[in-house]
């Protein structure tokens, strides 16, 4: 049963639903937030380490696919839990923050906010976000131009 994730096109809250089916067609389901038009995200993958019964007594052989320290992989496994656990709870702050700017009137997306040194976030101004698309823009053309160079 697939999890998709969507993000409201009136309110800009992102949510996900489950579906009972295996295949969906739509790309819009509608948001529990403002009963707008959710559209489908691109999301990224969820995993987890799968290790045999036969790895819980030590390392599995380096043939499995796995590497040849158990515990390596499971620091592996609780760091990524940690750092996906991090990337939810900003994004739910970031969530808040949008909601609450829908009901002043604003529309904006999770993309019109920046983090703060104190680990809060704020409002991009239109003044600022134009200048940051700029140098965005000049760094690209500059990536773009030494890339050129190294192909010649």
């Amino acid at each position: 049963m697939p999890i998709y994730e969507y993000t409201c096109l009136s309110c800009g809250d992102r949510f996900e639903h489950l579906f009972r089916r295996m295949v969906e067609d739509s790309d819009t389901h509608p948001c529990p937030e403002c009963g707008g038009e959710g559209k489908k995200r691109v999301s990224a993958t969820n995993f987890a380490f799968a290790h045999p019964q036969s790895q819980l007594r030590g390392a599995a052989p380096p043939n499995t696919g796995t590497s040849d320290d158990w515990n390596y992989d499971k620091a592996i496994g609780r760091d990524a839990e940690a750092r996906w656990g991090k990337i939810h709870e900003n994004r739910a702050k970031k969530a808040e923050i949008v909601r609450d700017e829908a009901k002043k009137g604003r529309g904006i997306t999770m993309d019109h906010l920046v983090k703060e040194r104190d680990g809060g976030y704020r409002v991009v101004e239109e003044g600022e976000r134009k200048a940051i698309n700029q140098h965005r823009q000049a760094a690209f053309d500059i990536a773009n131009a030494t890339k050129k160079k190294s192909d010649e």
